[in-house]
């Protein structure tokens, strides 16, 4: 199946430790062509931070209608790549408010 750039997706997201994996949310920031010329796609991740917020989490609009099952924030702080056959599948898609702070967030550090 083909992802794009925005869908929220289920998928073995990486420990930063890199030991282990678990199935969860993440947002996919890459476009089509990075996955269909390298197998690979770019996401952040997405949390319930019920361990608290960071200082540039973006609170998920609407949660409930994109695909999540509670609140949760985009911490695109955590980007990583993984391959595209690891996306177990894709629950929905962030709305353009989100959209707009992510992108700007990415900007700011990759400019």
């Amino acid at each position: 199946m083909t992802y794009k750039r925005w869908d929220i997706v289920r998928l073995s997201f990486p420990y930063l430790e890199g030991h282990d994996a678990k199935k969860r949310p993440a947002l996919i920031v890459s476009t089509e062509a990075l996955a269909a010329n390298h197998r690979v796609i770019w996401a952040v991740m997405i949390t319930t931070a019920k361990g608290g917020t960071l200082p540039e989490d973006i609170h998920v609009t609407d949660p409930q209608t994109v695909g999540l099952v509670e609140d949760c924030v985009i911490r695109p702080s955590r980007l990583f790549t993984i391959s595209a056959d690891l996306v177990d599948r894709r629950l929905g898609a962030v709305k353009p408010r989100d959209r707009s702070a992510v992108t700007a967030f990415l900007k700011k550090y990759v400019p």
